[in-house]
């Protein structure tokens, strides 16, 4: 089996317990006096109506308890108000259940070095932080090796009610990985679990485990004489691991045509909160044999289950590949070519668009050429044959031209290729490292990176929008947009310093209240984690939420597996206004991931 580079993981929790206090009704004091006896008669008499009152009172409490927990157990969904608050474990319990567990992987694959603790929590490009930092971290970084090991870790993690939060590539973005439960938490790390275990290049798939990342996948299949051919479509940021990548339901610049995670894996291994394995699917890339499993775990973000083997799709790669970009005047020049083009049946492998000061950002970062500062569309157009090729690209240059293009370019091979797409690949760090020279404090630079997706009709409107309410807070030159613009997907990528945070979740606000009004959603390809919890109930009803919430019950009804994460579980559950408070972390805090 082909062992790929080891990636590091997080998870996270938080204990807290529960106390119920009774109150009892102590009967009225007799007399024994004979003068009392008419009074005590009639005082019985009271007693006896005043005590079949309370019984009756308390009978009814009863009665009320006993339909409370019918509509926890019996309902169709789970409402929040019908829940109790989550019992974790205490310390003395976390520890016995932790050292049964080191028992199972051995002391070797268990981590309590702080620097490694705080990089399965937090990173300094994350938009959310952990906001008390001495709490919400994990105990102990647990290495697993195989689904048995995981299985057997479950068990005990079930038993003695041990928050649990798995991850494999580090990268997400919404503070999927902050333990929110913590200190008495588990991170599970995939680091040893990052095989390639099946190769089925006639059937295009390949079986991997979850700490296998997609730019290692893809030096695999480079150096395989029956997968120099072949490629996996999703390509998210550099570092993200295909664990991560189903969590999140994770894209990238080629989904427009070769799809998401949900579009491009075919079954899944998952282990259960109570440690039961699960195979979701067999591997023909076509069934109908039940419900869908395999897509219901994707995206979950590690609530419903752990992901331990995943079969993934593989494309045909096309045999000629070239870059054209085109600089457009305004933004809006740029969306309406975008939305032509698509209308026109086009199918680049991938369309995306930089606004001006993302290109002024990569400008700065760069050594190489120069490249104009305005609205640039990428795009990645391939076919069979240089002909097919050169079809493409003449017409997406006629389209250009007539939305107002200043300059359209093409590549004429694979190290042009580089160069140029090299200014799209960089975007993230790009904007980071213009926070020197662009915030009052260059010492204090954070980034807030999200991202909405609507309808492609509507996204020249949404980003028109977006751009010009950024500008209007404060943030002209301090923003960029990255946009998969031929799945309406865009992300906007604010520098700021830290008093600043503030305006810049306001900023957010609005951004995501725009994109619903235009029919889209909140997150297109990032996930919910923390950050985007408070979005879900105005784009989706309260009862889909409660649906989701039943199907997170069902299957984790201890909310051991990355808990509080997506939407709430627990009534007292007072997270968003500990980020509203608005912590951040010095860049040297999490220097050690750079």
């Amino acid at each position: 089996m082909f062992r790929i580079g080891r990636r590091r993981v997080a998870s996270l929790a938080k204990s807290s317990l529960r106390y119920n206090s009774n109150s009892t009704l102590k009967p009225p004091p007799q007399t024994k006096l004979f003068n009392y006896a008419a009074l005590g008669v009639g005082s019985l008499g009271v007693g006896y109506f005043v005590g079949k009152y309370f019984n009756k009172s308390d009978d009814a409490k009863k009665k009320n308890s006993a339909i409370h927990e019918t509509v926890a157990s019996d309902a169709s969904t789970a409402p929040l108000s019908s829940l109790d608050s989550p019992v974790y474990a205490n310390e003395k319990q976390f520890k016995e259940g932790l050292s049964k567990i080191i028992d199972i992987v051995g002391k070797d694959h268990a981590s309590f070095e702080p620097e490694v603790l705080s990089s399965h929590n937090d990173s300094f490009y994350s938009t959310h932080h952990p906001p008390q930092p001495d709490k919400q971290k994990p105990n102990v970084v647990i290495t697993p090796t195989s689904t048995e090991q995981v299985s057997q870790i479950m068990k005990i993690a079930h038993e003695y009610r041990l928050p649990i939060v798995a991850s494999s590539g580090l990268t997400s973005l919404e503070g999927q990985n902050i333990h929110t439960r913590g200190p008495f938490s588990i991170s599970i790390s995939f680091a040893e679990m990052n095989q390639i275990l099946a190769f089925h290049p006639d059937d295009l798939d390949i079986v991997v485990q979850p700490g296998v990342g997609w730019v290692d996948l893809a030096d695999y299949l480079n150096d395989d004489p029956k997968g120099k051919d072949l490629l996996f479509g999703p390509d998210p940021g550099i570092g993200a691991n295909i664990g991560g990548m189903v969590g999140t339901s994770a894209s990238g610049t080629n989904a427009f045509r070769y799809g998401t995670m949900k579009e491009n894996v075919v079954n899944l291994t998952v282990v259960l909160a109570d440690g039961t394995i699960i195979k979701t699917r067999q591997r023909p890339r076509k069934s109908s044999a039940g419900y869908d499993l395999t897509r219901f775990f994707i995206g979950t973000e590690g609530t419903a289950g752990i992901i331990t083997e995943i079969t993934l799709k593989l494309h045909v790669r096309p045999r000629i590949e070239l870059i054209t970009t085109a600089a457009f005047p305004t933004i809006k020049d740029a969306a309406a070519a975008a939305q032509t083009i698509i209308g026109k049946g086009i199918q680049p492998t991938a369309m995306e668009l930089l606004n001006d000061t993302m290109m002024s950002f990569v400008n700065e970062a760069s050594d190489g050429e120069q490249r104009l500062e305005k609205p640039t569309l990428f795009f990645k157009l391939g076919g069979p044959t240089s002909k097919a090729v050169d079809e493409q690209s003449q017409v997406v240059k006629e389209i250009a031209n007539a939305n107002h293009a200043i300059k359209v370019e093409r590549s004429e091979n694979s190290e042009q290729n580089a160069e140029l797409w090299a200014a799209r690949r960089n975007g993230l760090w790009s904007t980071f490292q213009a926070g020197a020279s662009r915030l009052a404090n260059p010492d204090d630079t954070q980034i807030w990176t999200t991202d909405v997706a609507v309808p492609v009709s509507n996204l020249s409107e949404a980003i028109s929008q977006i751009n010009d309410d950024l500008i209007e807070a404060g943030f002209d030159g301090k923003f960029s947009v990255l946009g998969h613009i031929g799945d309406g997907n865009c992300h906007f990528l604010i520098i700021y310093n830290s008093p600043d945070y503030g305006k810049v979740h306001a900023a957010v606000d609005r951004m995501v209240s725009r994109a619903l009004q235009l029919e889209g959603t909140c997150t297109g390809e990032h996930g919910v984690g923390v950050g985007k919890r408070k979005y879900l109930s105005e784009e989706l009803s309260e009862s889909t939420i409660d649906t989701m919430r039943k199907l997170k019950l069902a299957l984790d009804p201890r909310r051991i597996l990355n808990p509080d994460k997506v939407f709430k579980i627990d009534p007292n559950d007072d997270l968003d206004e500990q980020l509203n408070s608005g912590h951040v972390i010095e860049k040297h805090e999490c220097m050690h991931n750079h």
